[in-house]
């Protein structure tokens, strides 16, 4: 597994991890803090995939 298929592994798995947490935590009431904090793996993601898109 090389550099750039890492970082667009772990650039996709933070957004997948943003959104779930956005979900979940609008469906319960006694996870809505993960809804307030949803955006906290975003800046990972964009600079994960902006590295794995960088040449």
């Amino acid at each position: 597994m090389n550099k750039k298929s890492l970082f667009y592994i772990l650039g996709v798995l933070c957004l997948v991890a943003s959104a779930a947490m956005y979900f979940i935590g609008k469906e319960s009431a006694n996870l809505s803090e993960l809804q307030d904090f949803w955006w906290i793996p975003l800046p990972l993601g964009a600079l994960a995939l902006l590295m794995a898109n960088r040449k």
